[in-house]
């Protein structure tokens, strides 16, 4: 009997938690999900997700992997890391707007993640959100320098300001506790690569200028 069919025996559904939002009838956005998770978006009717996560979450992979194939659910993979300066290009961007809307016409539903749901997935929603699905330089050539940059901004406004985006702020280093400093060094590191893949996503959605 597979894994999947036995965790089902003993699981009581709750619905699809408060935690992924949604952001058209095509997509949601959140964390990564547990197995109730996953069932729950199953029956919300999402059939492939994308995976933002850095290459060091190998483990976690397999087993979102494993069960989103158990549940008939498409498993994307397209890890990228503002700690590593690994950002997406405009391509990768296209690619992964257009196949939300390829997936939606077929009458499926996709979900974005990272760890939280509040950085990486930010960067993808919001293009997403930008575009529906079309290829950014069409957007751009359809609605003009003033209208593309109102979207642009009411999609920055939804899917950073208002989603806590920047809720990590600089921490001082100089401490005599070597723990307290190792993770004030890391956070601060976190911040800034929280601001360059933030700069790094303007830069694409605004190289018309």
């Amino acid at each position: 009997m597979k894994l999947i069919k036995i965790y089902q025996m003993f699981y009581t559904p709750h619905g699809l938690s408060k935690k992924y939002k949604k952001i058209d009838e095509y997509l949601l956005r959140g964390p990564h999900p547990g197995i109730a998770d996953l069932i729950e978006l199953k029956n919300a009717g999402v059939t492939q997700i994308y995976d933002f996560r850095h290459k060091g979450t190998r483990g976690f992979k397999f087993i979102e992997k494993y069960f989103c194939k158990e549940l008939g659910i498409k498993y994307i993979r397209c890890p990228f890391s503002y700690l590593h300066k690994q950002y997406p290009s405009l391509r990768d961007f296209d690619t992964v707007a257009i196949s939300v809307k390829h997936a939606g016409e077929q009458g499926g539903k996709t979900l974005f993640h990272c760890n939280s749901g509040s950085h990486r997935t930010a960067h993808m929603a919001a293009f997403y959100d930008i575009t529906r699905g079309e290829r950014l330089d069409d957007i751009f050539l359809g609605f003009g320098i003033a209208e593309y940059a109102k979207r642009v901004q009411e999609a920055i406004n939804r899917h950073f300001y208002q989603q806590k985006y920047f809720n990590r702020e600089e921490k001082a280093e100089k401490t005599l506790n070597p723990i307290t400093y190792l993770k004030n060094k890391f956070n601060n590191k976190v911040v800034k690569g929280i601001q360059e893949a933030h700069a790094s996503f303007i830069a694409i959605v605004t190289r018309f200028k």
